[in-house]
């Protein structure tokens, strides 16, 4: 850091710290009345779900003419008494595997995957429960049909929990936090915070001051907690300044600078009996990548059973409009960096890569990427494809073939070289794109889109790649259809 710049740091109005809360609700209390809404919320919401399939398993008429009831109505009394049993799994299920009472700062997509997984363990564990106490008449027909039910009443009752936990952190009692150091890492950590504690203080120093200095700066901000973001200081320095803020009652924790190069994929391992750090390179573990997997094969065949027949149409549109077959083929590069054939409707006139050098100048792009407005190789039919993104939707077929996924960083050409300008401009962490399946579409394309700069496609890419979710791919997808209509950035 150059010399003479101030010790404390001026943030932007957006981040300017917020005047101390003067409500008196401490942060354990807030977070004990979540907790304990959430399972009291969910419960009756299951509960609810249960009760609904019931009525519709055995007192709709259009469901019981065609598929009869086989003996006679127990009674709801029957079920009502094992929801004292199915409930608690439930619950117990939702905690440990799905994770939403221990982690609650998770996004709403996230949050949705977890409530669908949770259910469909719990149904598992009921349907297996039903086996067992085979004596006993159960509807296997009503636990399944309670399953979506109980996905819909748990996500309405989270979702509620949440709003009244947004409401009661204007409440919460809140001392201020300051952040030692700069960078990616404090820009997620601000947002992080404010997320969870929007009344929160935050407070930011650019150097690591004196250990009398951090502590006379800590009292004078009424500071709770220090989180140190620099590195590269002496273990002596690094417990001073920790003992100094243990003897004045003052919180302290320190992020490595290693999380600055490599934020998402630092993950703690315990297996040497000890903390310590590995490097994830993705977020993707083999239970993941299947899971990706599927989601991509039941995503796609979807995609050809609901499309088929207008994708027949656009093929012979193109076959109408300019010589040439319907599709295209490109060498990409994809996981790993083994090239595969891309598939994509022709929008160009035949032979177009042959005469990409005669249309270097017109190039509105950086970062190896090759994107005119006034490409003089488009056809007309090929324009108003590239406009509303219809030209990608043969690359389901790649999907299929397991070539490429639905969500992930776009396909690189293998010999325009833009692997090669990419590692040009940002050095060899750009090879990490092919860390992951490359996707049809992804975070820059509903981002702008060929608007952005290849600085923030890059960016973008690789935040995709560090923080990969089914919850991320599912708000992409959405996110996909109304940037496709908009034509913002299409060329």
């Amino acid at each position: 850091m150059p010399r003479g710049e101030p010790l404390m740091k001026t943030p932007p109005a957006s981040q300017a710290p917020r005047p101390p809360s003067p409500g008196a609700l401490p942060a354990w209390l807030r977070h004990t009345l979540r907790v304990s809404l959430h399972l009291l919320c969910d419960t009756a919401a299951l509960a609810l779900a249960f009760r609904a399939a019931y009525q519709l398993r055995f007192h709709w008429a259009w469901l019981t003419e065609r598929l009869p009831i086989a003996g006679t109505d127990p009674g709801w009394e029957l079920y009502a008494q094992i929801l004292y049993a199915i409930v608690p799994l439930w619950i117990a299920v939702f905690w440990y595997a799905g994770r939403l009472y221990t982690q609650s700062w998770t996004s709403p997509f996230d949050r949705f995957i977890r409530i669908a997984k949770g259910t469909l363990l719990g149904t598992l564990a009921t349907l297996a429960l039903t086996f067992i106490f085979a004596r006993l008449t159960y509807s296997r027909l009503m636990i399944l049909m309670a399953a979506p039910l109980a996905t819909l009443f748990v996500s309405l009752t989270q979702a509620l929990v949440l709003k009244l936990d947004g409401w009661m952190s204007a409440f919460e009692t809140t001392r201020p936090l300051l952040l030692i150091g700069g960078g990616k890492v404090a820009e997620v950590i601000r947002e992080n915070v404010h997320a969870r504690h929007p009344r929160v203080p935050i407070h930011e120093l650019h150097t690591i001051p004196s250990p009398d200095g951090l502590i006379e700066h800590a009292k004078q901000n009424g500071v709770g907690e220090v989180i140190l973001l620099r590195g590269g200081i002496s273990h002596a320095t690094l417990l001073e300044l920790a003992e100094a803020c243990e003897a004045a009652e003052i919180g302290f924790r320190l992020i490595p600078d290693l999380l600055e190069l490599r934020l998402g994929e630092v993950q703690m391992d315990d297996s040497l009996g000890l903390p310590a750090f590995h490097l994830q390179h993705t977020q993707l573990t083999r239970a993941n990548f299947a899971a990706k997997r599927a989601f991509d094969l039941l995503f796609a065949l979807a995609v050809f059973a609901a499309l088929g027949l207008p994708l027949l149409a656009v093929a012979l549109l193109i076959r109408w409009d300019s010589e040439g077959p319907a599709l295209f083929k490109q060498k990409r590069i994809g996981l790993r960096g083994k090239p595969f054939e891309a598939y994509k409707f022709r929008t160009m006139v035949l032979d177009a890569e042959a005469g990409l050098h005669a249309v270097r100048d017109r190039n509105d792009q950086r970062g190896g990427f090759f994107k005119a407005k006034t490409d003089p190789r488009v056809t007309r039919v090929g324009r108003w494809l590239r406009r509303y993104s219809v030209d990608e939707f043969p690359q389901f077929l790649n999907v299929l073939l397991g070539d490429m996924s639905v969500v992930g960083p776009r396909p690189l050409a293998l010999t325009t070289g833009e692997m090669e300008e990419l590692v040009r401009l940002f050095g060899r962490t750009a090879r990490k794109r092919t860390n992951i399946l490359p996707g049809i579409t992804g975070l820059w394309q509903v981002s702008g889109r060929s608007d952005i700069s290849a600085e923030q496609r890059f960016s973008l890419d690789l935040f995709y790649i560090e923080h990969w979710s089914l919850g991320l791919d599912l708000e992409i997808i959405l996110k996909t259809v109304p940037a496709m209509l908009s034509a913002r950035g299409a060329y």
